[in-house]
């Protein structure tokens, strides 16, 4: 063979190793991908809005295993790759920690259970079968078809978006204060088993080489049987939480709403008295008592008119139960209704929740203060698309607290545990939003601001 000969062999080799330094990339690029998808969409994001996101992602992985892959071992360099991914996809997809920890395992899982048992396994068995050996070319053959295989799925996924894990059930499981409608045990129990799922598959697909040719189809068969049972057996337990817990926002909200429709009917059946009493007074001239007489009547009916402009019936029924309830503490209550919470991205739930911690600190604080002159203002209005509440009552507390009023255990009353003003905060962050103190001359004002039509979905 002569030097040109030689030269020209080698050229033709190292063009040979590029091409399937470069198809190796893209078919790691491709698996990861439809992986991710895959995740992503079962854990409720929209794939349409991540497609570019997750192919950009995808393409840096492929490329750093790829690059890697002469270096380390396999059996170690994917573990790695999965772990450095996870922050990386917390970052950048910009989803809750458990949302995407259960969507990087189930990419994993997939990738597992479905591209490396299922699909090349088979591949690989059927060529056992035939007697035929694993050349280049052959293997070059099995990752186009596969890649193409996964192109399809992807496209399924993306045209479909398929998914086992509500988004709901992330943002639910952020009210760990509460924990009747808490998700956090039910996720991290669903991310422990994805975890021991995914870690025994990946040990299954590194020993099939070694393991006789009859059992690795029962293998295959097995694993894919066991990881479709586990998944719907743990979606199924999460929806079934889901359903107790909208049962019980239901009764809270009955609750609230028959309070507030028993007030009403209460005012019905009292006015056909009232209208009796008015109808004696002027009968007997006494102008002056039935003037007096009608004005208690439409101060009461004030209490009422004010609540009605609210959206949601059961908070009205939580303010003016709040009102009555300061009543009888010789506190009042003034309600200015500019925001009738129709655009609220926030539930029911939430905004009772926020509304009720902090019309509830502000009785806490007027109630302690030997004099009680000024009345308790909550404000709902709007300001630039902005859903802005506002809680203003007397204190006497010092400024150089103020900072410390949002930490958890931090409480300027005795016997309290400090959880409420935290609690708002979480839920106001949640949807975007800030919740702020304010200190001016006596007086303490709680300012929140949550962009009305956040893109969280509501709970």
């Amino acid at each position: 063979m002569t030097s040109n000969q030689r030269l020209r062999l080698g050229e033709e080799m190292g063009t040979a190793a590029f091409f399937i330094h470069v198809m190796e990339t893209l078919v790691w690029t491709i698996q990861i991908f439809t992986g991710l998808l895959l995740g992503f969409s079962f854990v409720g994001l929209e794939t349409r809005k991540s497609f570019r996101r997750l192919l950009m992602i995808s393409l840096f992985f492929g490329i750093a295993y790829a690059g890697f892959a002469g270096f380390v071992s396999s059996i170690w360099l994917i573990p790695i790759l999965v772990i450095l991914s996870l922050p990386v996809l917390y970052l950048l997809m910009r989803v809750p920690i458990a949302q995407t920890t259960i969507a990087l395992m189930l990419a994993v899982i997939f990738n597992l259970a479905v591209i490396s048992l299922i699909e090349y396994n088979l591949f690989y068995l059927l060529l056992e079968l035939e007697s035929i050996s694993l050349d280049t070319g052959t293997r070059v053959s099995i990752d186009l078809f596969v890649s193409l295989n996964n192109i399809f799925i992807a496209m399924l996924i993306y045209s479909k978006s398929p998914v086992l894990f509500p988004k709901t059930l992330f943002e639910k499981s952020l009210d760990d204060d509460d924990p009747e409608i808490s998700f956090s045990g039910r996720v991290y129990s669903v991310i422990l088993i994805l975890f021991l799922l995914a870690v025994g598959l990946y040990y299954t697909v590194w020993e099939l080489p070694h393991i006789r040719i009859h059992y690795r189809w029962f293998l295959t068969l097995w694993a894919l049987a066991v990881t479709v049972a586990i998944i719907l057996f743990q979606r199924q337990l999460i929806l079934f939480k889901n359903e107790k817990v909208q049962l019980f926002l239901d009764r809270q909200y009955q609750k609230e709403l028959l309070s507030f429709f028993s007030m009403i009917r209460s005012q019905r059946h009292d006015f056909n008295f009232h209208l009796t009493a008015i109808y004696g007074l002027i009968q007997k001239k006494e102008y002056a008592a039935c003037e007096n007489y009608i004005k208690e009547m439409v101060k009461s009916a004030t209490v009422i008119n004010d609540l009605l402009p609210l959206h949601h019936p059961a908070t009205a029924a939580m303010l003016s139960t709040f009102k009555e309830r300061a009543a009888g503490k010789g506190i009042s209550i003034e309600y200015m209704i500019m925001n009738d919470l129709r655009n609220c991205p926030c539930s029911v739930y939430e905004i009772n929740k926020v509304l009720g911690n902090l019309i509830q600190n502000a009785l806490d604080e007027v109630e302690r203060l030997p004099q009680k002159n000024q009345p308790i203002l909550v404000e709902l209005t709007t300001d630039s698309n902005q859903l802005v509440i506002t809680v203003t009552n007397e204190t006497d507390l010092a400024g150089e607290k103020l900072g410390d009023l949002f930490e958890a255990g931090f409480s300027t009353k005795v016997h309290h545990e400090g959880l409420g003003l935290p609690a708002v905060k979480k839920i106001v962050e949640k949807y975007q939003g800030i919740v702020y103190p304010e200190l001016d001359d006596g007086f303490i004002s709680f300012h929140v601001s949550i962009p009305e039509g956040s893109t969280t979905r509501r709970g």
